[in-house]
């Protein structure tokens, strides 16, 4: 018996993570108008294992480098739990800072 997950609920599982973590504001989706924030997730799979790209806005005065390391994290922690393959990457790229008033209420 084989179970396939569709590439979209794998996409929501890795933007869900990404939205968790301290510093993150927004996910950018890489279609112009469109408000879905699994658009703003690459997906790509080889020989069993799951490459991903995120596109994500970050609030202004956070460490960049520290914000985009822990959502690599927390990403392949939470794709690799849920859905049991092995993720090979997870690239961040900022695409924008929002100069909004950044609270820290997230773990």
């Amino acid at each position: 018996m084989k179970i396939r997950i569709s590439p979209d609920v794998i996409r929501l599982i890795a933007v869900t993570a990404a939205m968790e973590v301290d510093g993150v504001s927004r996910a950018v989706p890489h279609f112009p108008l469109s408000s879905d924030p699994k658009k703003s997730v690459h997906l790509r799979t080889e020989n069993e294992k799951v490459y991903l790209e995120l596109h994500l806005a970050f609030y202004y005065g956070v460490d960049l480098l520290q914000a985009s390391r822990r959502v690599q994290e927390e990403v392949k922690r939470a794709v690799e739990n849920l859905i049991g393959a092995e993720v090979a990457t997870v690239d961040v790229v900022v695409e924008d800072v929002d100069f909004i008033k950044h609270e820290a209420t997230k773990s």
